[in-house]
């Protein structure tokens, strides 16, 4: 691919990229409408701003890790830095898997540009065919999916344990209060600090790829919207009588599908 990514990699503005330019200047002058590109356009920032989010999440989650008393001695802050360390990762290749969706629009940008050189203003009525892109937000929506499942999943077990945990610790000092002549405590406490930052990790991991999945849902209607908005245009520009027209074949053809009615005897002749 030669495309030049100077404005289109992970940290750039698609919109200032010579070829997106390009592309919106040839649709203005052609009378065509920018909506549906740039609908395209903004939900990729849209993704760029919930991963960004997300590594400011990080960056919070690490510093609070080591501000939380109870577990500075305790082995699972260890699991808790590779469980962040996890989600660290995963954010890293939804951020270059992005990289690559945006090289691959600016690429259809450029291919859509070249075509209508090449063969005038009849290819913008196929925009959405440029952008083969479809497939990869597909397959990253399918991934978020499995990962909010994952969260999900990590974050009952957490809550579970936790609550066996303050239920264990509730019976034990019940005994203890009834030994000294007091009532037992029926009250069962809420996930205390260790449960919630055991959890934590799982809860940003979760709202990240929700929003990324959001994202990817906006892109791939903008994608349908694009090619149902050229087809619309298409049609509206026919003559009236050319529409009618084709109205009328459409209805003849129906009536010709229908089932024809069973002939009666007394049709034919044979009443009895």
């Amino acid at each position: 691919m030669d495309v030049n990514t100077t404005t289109s990699g992970n940290g750039g503005n698609i919109m200032s990229n010579e070829y997106v330019q390009e592309l919106f200047s040839i649709l203005q002058d052609n009378g065509k409408d920018t909506a549906g590109l740039t609908a395209l356009i903004d939900h990729v920032k849209g993704m760029e701003d919930f991963v960004k989010n997300s590594e400011n999440q990080i960056a919070s989650m690490k510093s609070q890790l080591n501000e939380v008393k109870e577990i500075q001695d305790h082995p699972i802050k260890h699991s808790l830095q590779n469980t962040i360390k996890a989600l660290e990762t995963r954010v890293a290749e939804i951020k270059e898997r992005l990289g690559e969706l945006k090289n691959n629009i600016v690429e259809g940008c450029k291919n859509a540009a070249s075509a209508f050189k090449e063969a005038g203003a009849s290819v913008l009525n196929k925009l959405a065919s440029f952008f083969m892109v479809k497939d990869d937000l597909q397959a990253m929506k399918n991934s978020t999916i499995k990962s909010v499942d994952k969260c999900d999943k990590a974050m009952a077990k957490i809550e579970t344990f936790s609550n066996e945990y303050h239920k264990s610790g509730r019976a034990l000092k019940n005994m203890a209060r009834v030994a000294v002549g007091k009532q037992p405590i029926d009250a069962v406490k809420e996930s205390g600090k260790l449960a919630k930052a055991v959890s934590a990790p799982y809860k940003a991991k979760k709202a990240c790829m929700l929003g990324i999945q959001k994202q990817v849902d906006k892109m791939i209607n903008a994608l349908d919207n694009l090619e149902k908005g050229v087809e619309a245009r298409a049609a509206a520009k026919k003559p009236m009588l050319e529409r009618l027209e084709e109205k009328k074949l459409e209805i003849k053809q129906r009536e010709l599908e229908m089932p024809k009615p069973e002939r009666t005897a007394k049709a034919v002749g044979l009443e009895v």
